[in-house]
């Protein structure tokens, strides 16, 4: 289960907020004043809670930024590597979809597959992945004399 810092101003949306993660069933949702960096986990704050944090020891990437439309605030944050933002006027909703790109940017624990790694099932065939070659979509292995020079890619088995 993912741990949720939420530390917001606005009352009314960091209740919103907290009720559609916490409806979810994945996440402990934990309401803080100053989200604590020690913690792991996704931290959804406002830009007074953001102005107080040290961005440079930290992952930005795990902090989901709710702000005004500000072009110039927000080139600074992409600079920062911030990439999770929502706008005030948006939906907890958005927010809510923000904490789970946020959460998919987490590092994996050591020793867990990453979700696409799976072991070889021996009573499953091979699926087969279809590639374009030379602008149609072929299931079978082709020559690759065209006259566009495009690179064909032969059929490949996966697990």
């Amino acid at each position: 289960m993912t741990t949720v810092q939420v530390a917001i101003g606005d009352a009314d949306y960091a209740r919103n907020i907290c009720a559609l993660l916490r409806r979810e069933g994945r996440y402990s949702v934990v309401v803080v004043d100053h989200p604590n960096l020690q913690m792991d986990g996704v931290v959804v704050l406002d830009s007074e809670h953001l102005e107080g944090l040290d961005l440079g020891a930290e992952a930005p990437e795990r902090f989901v930024l709710v702000t005004r439309k500000d072009p110039d605030k927000l080139a600074r944050l992409w600079n920062a590597g911030i990439r999770h933002v929502v706008f005030e006027e948006d939906s907890p909703n958005t927010a809510q979809l923000a904490v789970s790109a946020a959460e998919l940017r987490q590092p994996r624990v050591a020793g867990s597959r990453p979700p696409r790694e799976r072991a070889a099932d021996p009573l499953r065939p091979p699926a087969t992945r279809h590639y374009l070659c030379s602008g149609v979509l072929t299931d079978r292995p082709r020559c690759c004399s065209n006259p566009a020079g495009r690179k064909c890619l032969w059929q490949k088995q996966i697990l």
